[in-house]
């Protein structure tokens, strides 16, 4: 049986870091709690799946 190989690589857009860190000093400046959904749903608009 042959042996396949699956390489997954995951690319982030320049600004996800950024915007996380942004979401979690504002959480912790104003002890709210962030909508975990919205915060998601954009973080995941800059993430990229490749498939090699």
């Amino acid at each position: 049986m042959a042996i396949s190989t699956i390489t997954f690589t995951i690319k982030w857009a320049w600004w996800v870091i950024p915007y996380l860190q942004a979401v979690t000093w504002f959480s912790e400046w104003t002890g709210l709690d962030p909508d975990v959904d919205k915060v998601v749903a954009t973080a995941m608009r800059g993430l990229r799946l490749e498939l090699d």
